[in-house]
């Protein structure tokens, strides 16, 4: 996320570096690209079209390694109408940013600003594996996306797969979960027969499986944050499904184990913000592997101050973590 001065944190190109290093089939960001605000004056708000050429020359490395780079939008990509605009001219080329991939609708002419559209809701289908990516950015669906996210996962209900992407968590990990919105939300994916929630926003590392409305249960990873900007705490209730407990005599640090996998991480107090307990690794972000219609890893990774990918977790998953079925 670059800074409103334009300064971007270093922890981003390095985890740039690293995650071209890994050579992925494609990258999916969760949102969060800029630093946008609810209260930004118009002139702010205008000035903000530099943040996206600073953004766009980030991501230059993947694209010039042949790496698809597939967007969604986040709460400050799009508070504001000239945000979203923004956000729809800066991915007005989407079919570029994802090729060799194919989009299943082609973006609007003219920038329009359409929710429901690219390059705020869109869909691609892999090797069979089905990718829903959705404009998901407050506890609360805009209707046209719910509508075209139903409409969407219906018309793939063929594919080995569902893996839906969006900005905000369907279940919050660093405060109370919203019931309305698990219920809309995980209802709707529910319906459509969704294997896997990926998001990013709350700006931590976490995998879990969340119940749904009518009993089943969805596997919900937030991938981190790459560039090690603001991190947030996982809630008392989020802490002890993780069994957090110290890992000395000393009250800190706490020792976790991730719910689903039970890979281990450390959280300790972040001096800048009282109160504020964060992981052990401030950067971040997470690998998905996909084999035969199955998602067989889920590995949360950081960086290292020369670029080069690292494990997140202290100690790995005593055993792997369980497969998603289609």
């Amino acid at each position: 996320m670059p800074r409103r001065n334009l300064k971007v944190v270093p922890e981003l190109p390095r985890a740039i570096a690293a995650i071209v290093g890994l050579r992925p089939r494609f990258v999916v960001i969760t949102g969060d690209h800029t630093n946008g605000g609810d209260k930004d004056s118009p002139a702010t708000v205008a000035a903000s079209a530099k943040w996206w050429k600073v953004f766009a020359d980030q991501l230059r490395p993947l694209r010039d390694a042949g790496i698809p780079v597939l967007p969604v939008a986040g709460n400050h990509d799009a508070y504001l109408a000239g945000q979203r605009a923004h956000y729809a001219a800066a991915f007005a080329d989407l079919a570029g940013w994802a090729a060799p991939l194919a989009l299943n609708a082609a973006v609007p002419g003219g920038g329009r600003v359409m929710l429901d559209r690219p390059p705020f809701s869109y869909s691609i289908d892999v090797d069979g594996v089905h990718l829903a990516l959705a404009h998901v950015v407050t506890q609360g669906l805009h209707r046209e996306v719910a509508a075209w996210l139903a409409d969407d996962l219906a018309k793939a209900a063929g594919a080995k797969l569902r893996l839906v992407f969006g900005h905000v968590p369907m279940s919050s990990v660093i405060g109370t979960p919203t019931r309305d919105f698990v219920k809309t939300f995980g209802g709707l994916l529910e319906a459509g027969r969704a294997g896997f929630y990926i998001a990013g926003h709350e700006h931590i590392v976490w995998d879990e499986d969340v119940r749904l409305p009518a009993g089943g249960g969805l596997r919900q990873v937030l991938v981190g944050c790459s560039s090690g900007f603001y991190n947030w705490s996982p809630s008392a209730a989020s802490r002890q499904r993780a069994g957090c407990a110290p890992a000395g005599a000393a009250p800190f640090p706490l020792r976790c184990r991730m719910p689903n996998g039970g890979g281990e991480f450390l959280l300790a107090p972040n001096k800048p913000n009282a109160g504020r307990v964060i992981q052990h690794h401030r950067t971040s972000f997470t690998v998905i592997t996909v084999d035969g219609g199955a998602v067989t890893e889920v590995k949360p990774m950081t960086v290292d101050e020369h670029g080069r990918a690292l494990p997140f977790y202290v100690e790995p998953a005593p055993q792997a973590a369980p497969q998603a079925k289609p």
